[in-house]
């Protein structure tokens, strides 16, 4: 498979989901008095006045509220101030009390992705989408976290239950594309960059990182129509982002696999001084340089790749990860 196995770019800690499509209480209508109580979590939250947020929880158990329901708002409050930590020991002590809740368990698991714990974000993830498998954002949550955590085959059902709604679709396009792309799937890949790049949902941000995926896929060969093709996508991403290192390298990438050596040699400059930590520009402008005889400019770029050489990320391979997926 793996023509596009190199270190995966790391996916955001969190993602931030349309407004649609946000993590969504299966609760009961909120009544007046639950509402009074969250607006006071919230205000001393916002202003990290943790130690009088929980004290007043304590009083409400004490007084006889519901804990599991309890200990969730606050959990959820936290969670909208990204307090992760915090919210996820009220959000474990809710299910600890009622298991059932697919909401806690979504929550919980987005807690530990931003904590760094791969692992237990997909139990919850899972189990949020066990437990409400009609819920699509659960799905996609679920079906991204095993891409995360490098798990693309079992990804694909959940991913696919998910296109099923049109605020996620673009999305979920993006993500079954990159987990088919790692399955070595590329002619299916491309199909769904394409979907993605063609969605009336997908964002400035969606198109970019669709763009971008696309165009590494094409520029794997050497066919003239899909470099030309790979290029125009690549340029179509600079558009977007102007100061994209991936967008400028994309694009020298498929000009230098063109023949076009001076026009790739300004993009992939343009590359390195945007990310001057990345090898890649630095590995094909040294075969430019040697090809236009500028040996002395290609003696320079060799050594900025030993200087990065032995690098997590950097060993001079003129290959570009996959971009990670964000939903808008």
């Amino acid at each position: 498979m793996n023509r596009l196995k190199s270190s995966v770019l790391p996916l955001a800690a969190l993602l931030v989901l349309p407004a649609a499509a946000r993590p969504q209480t299966t609760d009961p209508p909120v009544q007046p008095k639950a509402e009074a109580f969250r607006a006071k979590l919230e205000a001393l939250i916002s202003q990290r006045q943790y130690d009088t947020a929980e004290q007043m929880v304590s009083r409400r158990l004490a007084a006889g509220d519901d804990p599991a329901t309890t200990y969730l708002q606050i959990g959820k409050v936290y969670f909208d101030h990204e307090e992760w930590q915090r919210s996820a020991g009220f959000l474990e002590k809710s299910l600890n009390i009622k298991a059932g809740n697919d909401e806690a368990h979504q929550l919980l698991g987005l807690d530990w992705r931003a904590l760094h714990r791969p692992d237990d974000a997909e139990v919850e993830l899972l189990e949020a989408a066990k437990e409400n498998p009609s819920n699509r954002v659960n799905a996609y949550f679920a079906g991204h976290q095993l891409i995360l955590n490098g798990k693309f085959e079992a990804a694909l059902p959940f991913l696919y239950r998910a296109l099923d709604w049109k605020p996620l679709q673009s999305q979920a396009l993006q993500a079954l594309a990159l987990a088919q792309a790692r399955l070595g799937n590329y002619g299916l890949a491309e199909s769904y960059y394409r979907k993605a790049i063609d969605s009336a949902q997908a964002s400035d941000d969606g198109h970019y990182s669709a763009l971008v995926n696309l165009s590494v896929l094409l520029l794997l060969g050497h066919d003239t129509a899909r470099l030309d093709e790979g290029f125009s996508c690549a340029r179509r991403a600079q558009k977007l982002r102007p100061d994209s290192p991936e967008a400028h390298f994309l694009a020298g990438k498929a000009l230098f696999k063109l023949g076009r050596l001076r026009e790739a040699s300004s993009e992939l400059a343009r590359a390195a001084k945007l990310d001057p930590e990345d090898s890649k520009p630095h590995f094909l402008l040294a075969q430019i340089y040697e090809q236009l005889g500028q040996h002395d400019r290609a003696l320079k770029e060799r050594k900025n790749i030993a200087r990065m050489q032995g690098r997590p990320g950097q060993a001079g391979m003129a290959t570009v990860d996959l971009v990670p997926v964000t939903p808008e």
